[in-house]
């Protein structure tokens, strides 16, 4: 069992990282809900005032997370180094 060694730091450093894009990808999403949920209620009351900004910013949350999303399957297959 002497050619077993575990590099306890990278793995710690990889949990780090993977916990805080998780976190950070879940924001983000919440964002684009909670505002695409304001739109949606804004308009039924009838109320237009502010709304495109926020559907522009939800779309922009929404291609963050694709963005992210797509960054973290890039790095995963070796086939689009």
């Amino acid at each position: 069992m002497s050619g077993l060694h575990v590099d306890w730091a990278s793995l710690a450093l990889v949990t780090v990282v993977t916990v805080s894009v998780t976190a950070l990808v879940i924001l983000i999403v919440s964002l684009a809900a909670r505002m695409l949920g304001e739109v949606r209620l804004k308009r039924e009351a009838g109320r237009a005032q502010g709304l495109h900004a926020a559907e522009v910013a939800a779309g922009f949350f929404l291609a963050l997370t694709a963005g992210i999303v797509l960054f973290g399957l890039w790095l995963i297959v070796p086939y689009f180094h």
